[in-house]
């Protein structure tokens, strides 16, 4: 083989190695989150509708909550990996659905971003199999690859009754939060933390378990564990509010303070805000 063709080879040869070894890192830690060439689309008119269909509550913040609101969710939806498995319609759509839910979620904290949590996002059409698990899902988080995994028509049945306490999208996102607080040394993070411990003392009290049990308010799911009845809780926190402060007020008063959000009642409705305003 002349020389001038053997050395052109190795050129080859070590840019293609440079190269794999560069999108490797880059998949790794997810250095899109950081790209600034991500084109951040504004929402449409037809999509803050879409918005406000499935979460009434959007309607009701102030003009300057819903600008937050409205540049997390663009944040969100482009910085994050989606990937989709399978046929499903309504991609699109489906991202800004997720996207709001997580970013509505954690309008008070300042680490709606959720870095140290949460990369990408997998979306099968149904339940799928979990090789990990051996067992199939409807959703799933998974802390160690900073992955949420759902299925596109529980996501969907989630929002099609919104005052049920049940909202799959809601309930894994809530997942990944707890573990973005447990990592977090910001004051809000301690505040989440001190706030889990609490929620952690009532659910060991045998008085507060008959209580849960005998309303029949969370849905047994939630007294798995802790981190089960935080994420159970929190669905129940955006779609019955009312119900929960009356029946459970002490620990609406905790995921009150853990998020950062402070529902008001009067008698035309339900109005909304959060410290961040003040």
């Amino acid at each position: 083989m002349p020389m001038h063709l053997w050395e052109f080879l190795k050129i080859v040869a070590i840019l293609y190695i440079i190269g794999h070894t560069l999108y490797l890192i880059y998949y790794a830690i997810d250095l899109y989150q950081f790209n600034p060439f991500v084109r951040l689309q504004p929402l449409s008119l037809e999509e803050e509708q879409y918005i406000i269909n499935n979460f009434p509550i959007y309607k009701e913040f102030s003009p300057e909550l819903k600008a937050r609101c409205n540049e997390r969710i663009i944040w969100f939806r482009s910085k994050k990996h989606f990937i989709f498995y399978g046929n499903i319609k309504d991609k699109q759509q489906l991202k800004l659905l997720l996207s709001a839910t997580a970013v509505i979620m954690t309008l008070g904290l300042r680490q709606f971003r959720m870095m140290r949590s949460l990369n990408r996002i997998i979306i099968y059409p149904s339940q799928y199999y979990s090789r990990m698990n051996k067992r199939h899902h409807l959703g799933e988080y998974n802390p160690r690859f900073k992955t949420l995994i759902l299925s596109a028509d529980h996501v969907r049945t989630g929002f099609a009754h919104l005052t049920d306490n049940r909202n799959l999208a809601m309930h894994e996102f809530a997942h990944a939060l707890s573990f973005e607080m447990n990592k977090t040394s910001s004051w809000q993070g301690r505040k989440f933390r001190v706030g889990l411990r609490r929620i952690k003392k009532l659910f060991a009290q045998e008085d507060f378990l008959v209580k849960l049990a005998a309303s029949q308010y969370f849905r047994e799911y939630g007294l798995t564990n802790i981190q089960e009845f935080f994420s159970v809780a929190v669905e129940n926190y955006f779609e019955t509010p009312s119900i929960f402060r009356n029946d459970f007020p002490v620990l609406f008063e905790e995921l009150h303070g853990m998020l950062n959000m402070e529902f008001e009642y009067n008698k035309g409705g339900r109005t909304f805000r959060t410290s961040l305003e003040n």
